[in-house]
């Protein structure tokens, strides 16, 4: 029906980011949503916990990074996504991050936080989607396996409303660097159509806020 492929920072800083994208896809992989159903990818992974093979990683909290047990899972939440989105399914439920991340396409992509924040898609079609996903090399890639019923046509706008970060220094032993990045909004358009008629046409407008730029000192 569609696949998707996303690139991911790795190497010996990014091992444990890495770790909790391996653990996560194994739980997502072979997933059966039958006809009517929905997917929810929180009760996928849940429960984020170190018995279930997370570790601690990087994560973004009011637009700082520091560490998190199960750091990296927004990338697999990005990529369920975007492999959904161009599935042609029906969106249930995703939201972006408040912050831009440049590896994610801007305005399609989705974090996720268990209990409070979802990632859902119902299966619209006459049979059942398997969902395959794996990792090799530096990429996440992902196919949805089923009766595809739509064609999809996607425009992303310009950004508008451009709002510029703060930049400071900080001695914590907890800090980590990180790149300023100025907030903005934009407008994702998605377009279903069937036999040459458009059924389904949305706009999604996401607005990420200024990231700081932070230098650590200690």
């Amino acid at each position: 029906m569609a696949e998707f492929t996303s690139e991911m920072p790795t190497g010996a800083a990014n091992a444990d980011r890495t770790e909790n994208i391996r653990v996560g896809l194994g739980h997502v992989n072979g997933a059966v949503v039958m006809p009517g159903e929905s997917f929810s990818l929180g009760d996928a992974l849940a429960p984020i916990t170190p018995e279930r093979g997370y570790v601690e990683a990087g994560v973004i909290d009011s637009g700082r990074l520091v560490k998190g047990i199960g750091g990296g899972l927004s990338q697999v939440s990005t990529t369920l996504l975007n492999t959904a989105w161009f599935a042609g399914v029906q969106l249930d439920e995703f939201t972006p991050h408040s912050y831009y991340i440049s590896r994610y396409p801007v305005g399609r992509e989705a974090t996720i936080a268990i209990g409070v924040i979802d990632n859902k898609f119902t299966n619209d079609t006459d049979t059942p989607i398997i969902i395959e996903t794996y990792l090799q090399g530096d990429s996440i890639y992902m196919q949805f396996w089923g009766d595809r019923q739509y064609s999809v046509d996607t425009t992303t706008g310009s950004r508008y409303n451009i709002t510029q970060p703060e930049t400071f220094t900080d001695n914590s032993a907890e800090c980590l660097t990180q790149g300023a990045v100025e907030g903005f909004s934009i407008n994702v358009n998605r377009t279903l159509s069937q036999s040459g008629s458009v059924v389904s046409d949305r706009d999604y407008t996401t607005t990420y806020q200024p990231s700081p730029g932070v230098t650590c000192t200690g």
